[in-house]
């Protein structure tokens, strides 16, 4: 049994990798290096002093995330960081937001349908509510999301597609609700 980490030599990633690989974990990591590095994968090995199986793969591309599942018998869970991140670039690229982001994770769901893998932890945003007044702080799962970026509304879309996978065949989910505290930077 073993965890595929999809986007796994990004930064949020390759940290999930040392914390699986010294808990014990047996993992398998896809990345295609659009927003990563080999660099960041070579240091999991180094501060783990373990090893790991790394698979080159685009999942945007449907035939490379089956062959990452035919290729590695037994991924039992899959955490899914493989997306563009960059809210202020969404704005002038929202088809290549919605394309890349959707389409990886709707590639590896269905996927993970037909190699009998019932478990994603989905790393979306606190994004997905939009403005949040101060009074409705801390942010609670029940508040209405109300993205305003094209990214935010990606994976608030994609969180709509975990719900459908988890009642048409039984994958569960969790989501990583992550928040920028710094702000948006200028040119992100």
């Amino acid at each position: 049994m073993s965890i595929l980490v999809s986007g796994g030599a990004g930064y949020i990633g390759s940290h999930t990798c040392v914390e699986l690989l010294n808990a014990g974990y047996d993992i398998v990591v896809a990345d295609n290096y659009y927003n990563s590095c080999p660099e960041a994968l070579k240091r999991v090995r180094e501060i783990t002093g373990k090893d790991f199986k790394f698979v080159e793969a685009d999942m945007t591309d449907h035939a490379a995330v089956e062959k990452v599942f035919a290729e590695n018998p037994g991924i039992d869970c899959v955490i899914q960081f493989a997306a563009y991140k960059a809210v202020g670039e969404s704005v002038s690229k929202p088809i290549e937001y919605y394309s890349n982001n959707l389409n990886c994770t709707l590639n590896i769901l269905d996927v993970m349908r037909r190699y009998d893998c019932h478990n994603i932890i989905f790393s979306s945003s606190a994004a997905t509510y939009g403005d949040v007044a101060d009074s409705a702080l801390p942010i609670s799962e029940t508040l209405p999301q109300q993205p305003l970026s094209f990214y935010a509304l990606t994976k608030k879309t994609a969180e709509n597609y975990l719900e459908l996978y988890r009642l048409a065949y039984g994958i569960d989910y969790v989501i990583l609700r992550f928040a920028n505290v710094y702000g948006e930077r200028q040119g992100d």
